[in-house]
């Protein structure tokens, strides 16, 4: 996940970013060679499912600056909720009007 400034709050163990050596506090500072903007990064993984090029992030941690490519061409993910089993889901229950 991505916090304020561009600053990443969360790497998911085996995950993407976890697999490119970031952690938590990474900066990232540029999107595609462009300033860091929360717009800018959606728009890069929006792109990315039209084509093969990779979303390159310029990334600061500490004193130190690299670039990093993620090869994803997935486009943009959002988790949502799906019921798993038949009958009514504790979630209902949990939600209905009294």
């Amino acid at each position: 996940m991505i916090g304020n400034e561009g600053r990443v709050t969360d790497v998911l163990w085996e995950g993407p970013a976890f697999q490119k050596g970031l952690t938590i506090g990474t900066q990232i500072v540029a999107v595609g060679g462009t300033t860091y903007r929360a717009n800018a990064l959606k728009d890069a993984i929006r792109d990315a499912s039209h084509t093969r090029t990779p979303i390159e992030l310029l990334v600061k941690n500490g004193d130190h600056y690299r670039t990093v490519s993620f090869d994803y061409h997935e486009g943009l993910r959002y988790p949502h909720l799906e019921k798993t089993t038949q009958g009514t889901a504790r979630l209902d229950e949990i939600l209905a009007a009294r």
